[in-house]
C-alpha cells in the first residue's frame, strides 16, 4: 500500500461513494471518475456486496484508477477486502472488527478510520491502531434515519481532543458547512452531496473552498 497518512490532517473533502444510492455500476464508475477529477482528498467505497464478483471487479477498477491519480481510498468495513485491492484503509463502523485487527492485517502505512459517538469512544482507542474518527450524523440525513444528530455540545468536546483528526459526515452541503468549520471541524465527509446530482466537480470546489476558508 501506498502510504498518504502524512497528508491525512490536511484533509478538507471526504467522499464517500455508496453503491446502493446507483441503479447501475455504469453510472457508479462514471461518478467514481468525476470524483477523481473533483478536489477532493480521500473517497470511500461503501459498497453493501463487495464480495460478489460483479461487484468486486467494479472496485478493482476504481481502485486502479485512485492509485493512477494518486488519491486515497478507503474501503467500508472490510479491511480483507481493503487488502485484497490494494486499498490505502479501511473505515471501521462502532460494531466492526477492532481496529488492532485490521492494523494487524493491513500494515502501519495503511489509513484506517473509526465511527465514534461521542468523547468516551475515544478513551478505548489506541493511536497505533486508528489515525482519524468520524463522528456523525451532524445533520438529520435520509441515509441514517434513525440516528438523531450530534449535539452540538458533544460536538465541540470532541473538537477539543488532540490525539485523533476529527472527519463530520451526515447531512453536509455547501449550506452548513461553515457552522461545522467555525466550531472546528476541519474535515467534512458526504455520500449525498457532490454525489447524487450533476456538477460534481463545481460543488466539490465549492465545498472546500468554504472549508479551506473557514477552518483554515
Amino acid at each position: 500500500m501506498t502510504s498518504k497518512k502524512r497528508l491525512l490532517r490536511s484533509w478538507k473533502v471526504y467522499a464517500i461513494l455508496d453503491d446502493g444510492l446507483f441503479p447501475d455500476r455504469r453510472q457508479m464508475l462514471r461518478k467514481f471518475a468525476e470524483l477523481l477529477e473533483s478536489p477532493v482528498d480521500v473517497v470511500q467505497l461503501r459498497f453493501k456486496d463487495i464480495t460478489e464478483l460483479p461487484v468486486y471487479r467494479a472496485a478493482e477498477e476504481m481502485a486502479e484508477a485512485a492509485r493512477e491519480k494518486n488519491v486515497p481510498l478507503i474501503i467500508n468495513d472490510r479491511p480483507e477486502m481493503a487488502l485484497s485491492l490494494g486499498a490505502d484503509g479501511v473505515h471501521l463502523g462502532k460494531c466492526d472488527i477492532p481496529a488492532s485487527v485490521a492494523r494487524e492485517m493491513l500494515g502501519a502505512e495503511a489509513i484506517i478510520g473509526r465511527t465514534i459517538r461521542g468523547r468516551r469512544d475515544l478513551e478505548f482507542i489506541d493511536e497505533r491502531d486508528v489515525d482519524y474518527v468520524a463522528i456523525g450524523p451532524v445533520f438529520s440525513t435520509p441515509l441514517k434515519p434513525d440516528l438523531k444528530p450530534v449535539s452540538r455540545s458533544r460536538l465541540r468536546e470532541l473538537c477539543g481532543n488532540e490525539r485523533f483528526p476529527l472527519v463530520a459526515i451526515g447531512g453536509i452541503n455547501t449550506g452548513n458547512a461553515a457552522e461545522l468549520a467555525a466550531r472546528g471541524i476541519r474535515t467534512v465527509a458526504f455520500a449525498r452531496y457532490g454525489i447524487t446530482g450533476k456538477d460534481t466537480r463545481k460543488r466539490i470546489e465549492e465545498l472546500r473552498r468554504i472549508m479551506t476558508e473557514r477552518a483554515g
